[in-house]
C-alpha cells in the first residue's frame, strides 16, 4: 500500500471516547478523533475548553489533579491508554512527541542548546555523546537555525524566541515520530516568524509523512497549516471536518460565530467585530443538555434538556447540534 493509500484508510492516531476528571467533573468529556499520516489536525477552541488536557493526555502527561476515567488513546496498534510510566517513556519522544506552548519555560537555562537536543536523542539510542551532538547538529540544520556549530554551544537565553521555538521543534523531532503534538506552537511570536515556524511545521510533515495534532485558537493559524479541524467547547467536540468544508459551511453554531469573529479583509477600520456573547460555563456548571446552550442563539428547550451526538453531515463531517439546517441564521445575526 503506497503513503497516499495508508494516508486515506490507517489514521497513525486515534482517540476515542476520550474523557478526563478534575474533582469529579468532566473537563474533556468523549472526545474522540483520528489523524492519518502527513495530515495535520488542529485542536480548536476558547481557552479552557480541554485542548491542552487532551493534548497532555495523548502523551501521558496530565497534572497530578487530573486523571482519565474513559476512552482510549492508540498509536496505530498500541493502546497508549494502557501502558505503566515506564512503558510510555520508552515511546514518548521516540514515536509520539510534543511541542509545548511556551520554549522559555521548556528549555532549561542552564544547559546549551546542543546538550538539550542531544539528550532527547540519547534518550532512546545507544549512542556516544559525540554521535549525539552530530545528530543534534544534523537536526538544529533541518530546522532552519543558521549557523548549527555555534547555536550547539549557546545557552536559551543568548536566542530569541523564534529561535528557541525552533529548538524546540528540534528536541521534538530528533528521534522522528509518527507523531507530533504541538501545543500553542506559535504564541507569543510575531507574525513573520509564526509564519516561519508554521511554514517549517508543513515542509516536516510533507517530507516525514508525520500526523500532526495542533493545538490552537487562532483561526488563521488553522487556516494556513490544518487539513482538518476538531472545535472544542466545554469539554466536547462540537464539530470536526476537513478545514475547507468547514470554514465554507459551518455546521455548528459555535463554529459559525467564531468564524464570524474573525477580521476579514475590508473590514471597516475600527468597527465593530462580531463578539460571542457571554462566558463558558464552569464544569460545575454543565447542564445536561448541550453546553453552548446559553450563548447560542439558536437554543429552545430541547437543547436545554438534550446533549446532541455528533451528527453525520457529509464527508468526513460531523456537528453536535440539533439545529444545523438553521445555520445561515447565525451568520445572518452576526453580520
Amino acid at each position: 500500500m503506497d503513503a497516499g493509500a495508508r494516508a486515506q484508510t490507517d489514521p497513525l492516531l486515534r482517540v476515542e471516547d476520550l474523557t478526563v476528571e478534575i474533582g469529579g467533573a468532566s473537563v474533556v468529556d468523549g472526545v474522540s478523533f483520528a489523524v492519518e499520516g502527513g495530515r495535520v489536525l488542529a485542536l480548536v477552541g476558547e481557552s479552557g475548553c480541554g485542548k491542552s488536557l487532551t493534548s497532555f493526555a495523548m502523551l501521558g502527561l496530565l497534572p497530578p489533579a487530573a486523571r482519565r476515567t474513559k476512552g482510549r488513546i492508540r498509536l496505530e496498534e498500541t493502546d497508549l491508554s494502557a501502558l505503566s510510566e515506564r512503558q510510555f517513556r520508552r515511546i514518548r519522544g521516540r514515536d509520539i512527541s510534543i511541542i509545548f506552548q511556551e520554549p522559555s519555560a521548556s528549555l532549561d537555562p542552564l544547559s546549551t542548546v546542543g546538550s538539550q537536543v542531544a539528550e532527547a536523542y540519547r534518550a532512546h539510542h545507544k549512542v556516544s555523546l559525540k554521535e549525539a551532538m552530530a545528530a543534534a547538529r544534523s537536526m538544529l540544520a533541518d530546522v532552519g537555525i543558521p549557523d548549527p556549530d555555534r547555536r550547539l554551544h549557546q545557552y536559551p537565553f543568548e536566542l530569541s524566541g523564534g529561535m528557541c521555538q525552533r529548538i524546540m521543534i528540534s528536541i521534538a523531532l530528533i528521534c522522528a515520530p509518527r507523531v507530533l503534538v504541538a501545543d500553542e506552537p506559535t504564541t507569543a511570536l510575531d507574525v513573520t516568524i509564526q509564519a516561519q515556524i508554521l511554514d517549517l511545521m508543513k515542509r516536516l510533515v510533507a517530507e516525514r509523512g508525520t500526523a500532526v495534532v495542533i493545538i490552537t485558537h487562532d483561526m488563521g493559524v488553522v487556516a494556513d497549516i490544518a487539513d482538518d479541524v476538531a472545535v472544542m467547547y466545554a469539554g466536547r467536540v462540537a464539530e470536526i471536518a476537513p478545514v475547507d468544508r468547514l470554514f465554507a459551511r459551518p455546521q455548528h453554531p459555535y463554529t459559525a460565530l467564531l468564524l464570524a469573529s474573525v477580521p476579514k479583509p475590508g473590514h471597516p477600520p475600527k468597527a465593530d467585530l462580531a463578539t460571542i456573547e457571554g462566558m463558558v460555563p464552569a464544569p460545575h456548571e454543565f447542564g445536561a443538555g448541550c453546553r453552548f446552550t446559553e450563548r447560542c442563539p439558536l437554543a429552545d428547550r430541547r437543547c436545554r434538556e438534550e446533549q446532541p451526538p455528533l451528527f453525520e453531515r457529509g464527508t468526513r463531517h460531523r456537528s453536535a447540534c440539533w439545529h444545523a439546517d438553521r445555520i445561515a441564521e447565525i451568520r445572518d445575526i452576526a453580520a
